[in-house]
């Protein structure tokens, strides 16, 4: 047992391995911040490259960059209002309302914070208690992943209270825009209009970044570009006045402000270690449930949306405890829980270790070795990430006229680099044009993008329950998981009737 123990932390705190993992997060940050880019496409460039390396260095350099990107993305949401990753899209909420208020600074560390709390949180449960959750996550089949969709859903309602309506109708388009392309049960193809390009469906990065960035920059740009009446030079005065200008002394982070976002941090992380061990749930879906959820249990709900810290803390939170729970299948059952988890079992199967239940017993040194990597590296995203802090949040301070150029060419150059795909680039344009209507009429975007990643996985889990259940609509509820994200649902219209119900009668 000692010599176990020194073998790995001999190979775990190696000159080389811990320099590669310090690259990874670096790496991780920079892709994560740039719009319409990701660990994901980071992690699967460098897998061929990792036959160069030790396994402890490869690993820990591919373990740095997913850590370091979860955290990244946000760097952009807050600055921007552009969210550098899928799993940033629920940050956007309140981060970039935050920087506009003159708190760019806070909001970072917040979300740096809170990342980090999240991914620890759930990589101790990695390590502690993989087979037990990984056995929880086996008992899932299409009839409980379909109510977990339902619930998903459900929460939308959770991110636009005041504004259900809308809110109904964002997720509609998304939940339609989901539908379009290849049917996952028949393979035949549908709504792609004789379109080759659509068999395949919308991608998602296209998407996001269009919604949110191309709709921003262009709202952006046409009010430096419009012609500024008297009026109009009164209102912008008047507004400029109300978000004063950005004073450092008022953006300065203090142990009473992160004490105030601990418990969206621990909704979050509790939810996205939940979600990320359930097999393709998804760290996007992690985001937005604890976002909801947060919302619901705060005392203030009404100020998430306008700027509020917990509106960061919590999606943060939720999008990084994904990172170690998405492992947990597969260290333990050989089943990744999501995209970034598959990726790591195909560089695991290239160093000559094999996913599964017996991986752990024929790879003790390696695997344990990952463990403390996996711990450190933690830390590691911390330190660098608060150093880069300082940089970052002076790009807030960037005028829009520098700015909307600058994100664009970004914009398109990362959705062009994702599948180098000019149609990607097309997809990316006609969402700017769906992103700039709806921020006109006062649509929300978060259940857009909620609906459209919710949308393929519940009509596929649907469907297939009802074929298990020879069309019986009943074998719906004969689970008991299932039975139990349904009465979370029912809770969650009462809670919502009830507050709306009291939010009227304030107002008589």
């Amino acid at each position: 047992m000692d010599e176990l123990f020194l073998q790995v932390l001999e190979g775990a705190f190696a000159l080389p391995v811990i320099l590669y993992t310090t690259v990874g997060v670096f790496l991780g940050i920079t892709v994560g911040a740039i719009p319409g880019l990701s660990g994901d496409m980071a992690i699967a460039l460098l897998l061929p490259l990792i036959y160069k390396v030790s396994p402890a260095a490869a690993l820990g350099m591919l373990m740095g960059i997913y850590k370091g990107s979860m955290f990244g993305g946000s760097i952009s949401a807050i600055s921007f209002g552009v969210p550098g990753t899928a799993a940033a899209a629920a940050t956007v909420e309140d981060g970039y309302p935050a920087k506009l208020k003159g708190h760019p600074k806070q909001a970072m560390l917040t979300a740096l914070y809170s990342s980090v709390t999240g991914d620890l949180i759930s990589t101790l449960l990695l390590v502690f208690v993989a087979v037990p959750m990984a056995r929880v996550a086996l008992h899932f089949g299409p009839v409980e992943f379909f109510a977990l969709y339902v619930f998903a859903l459900m929460m939308i309602s959770l991110l636009v209270v005041g504004e259900m309506k809308k809110g109904i109708a964002a997720a509609a388009i998304g939940l339609f825009i989901g539908t379009i392309g290849m049917d996952p049960m028949m393979g035949s193809v549908r709504l792609t209009f004789g379109i080759s390009s659509l068999r395949g469906g919308i991608p998602l990065i296209p998407l996001l970044v269009g919604v949110f960035a191309v709709s921003e920059l262009m709202i952006q740009f046409g009010r430096e570009c419009a012609s500024r009446s008297a009026k109009k030079v009164a209102e912008d005065a008047k507004k400029a006045e109300d978000l004063g200008i950005y004073d450092p002394a008022k953006d300065r982070m203090s142990l009473k402000i992160y004490r105030s976002t601990f418990k969206a941090t621990l909704i979050g992380s509790g939810m996205g270690t939940f979600i990320g061990a359930l097999p393709g749930a998804g760290s996007s879906l992690a985001a937005f449930m604890s976002y909801g959820l947060a919302r619901k249990m705060s005392r203030k709900p009404e100020e998430f949306g306008t700027g509020t810290l917990e509106g960061v803390a919590a999606p943060e939170a939720g999008n990084s405890a994904t990172a170690g729970a998405s492992l947990i299948p597969l260290f333990a059952f050989g089943i990744p829980g999501s995209a970034t988890a598959a990726l790591f079992g195909a560089a695991l199967i290239m160093q000559g270790i094999n996913p599964g239940p017996m991986m752990i017993e024929e790879n003790k040194v390696i695997i344990y070795t990952l463990f403390v990597i996996i711990i450190y590296a933690t830390f590691i995203n911390l330190v660098l990430s608060h150093g880069l802090i300082p940089l970052y949040a002076k790009l807030a301070q960037i005028k829009a006229c520098y700015l909307v150029p600058t994100v664009f060419a970004l914009a398109l150059l990362g959705t062009f680099a994702s599948r180098n795909s000019l149609f990607d680039v097309w997809v990316l344009l006609a969402a700017g044009v769906l992103g700039i209507y709806l921020r006109k009429n006062d649509f929300p975007l978060g259940p857009l993008v909620l609906g459209f990643i919710v949308g393929p996985g519940a009509e596929k889990a649907l469907r297939q329950a009802l074929l298990m259940g020879r069309g019986d609509w009943m074998f719906l509820l004969k689970s008991p998981i299932a039975l139990g994200f349904y009465a979370l649902c029912v809770i969650s219209l009462l809670l919502i009737h009830f507050s709306v119900k009291k939010k009227l009668v304030e107002e008589d």
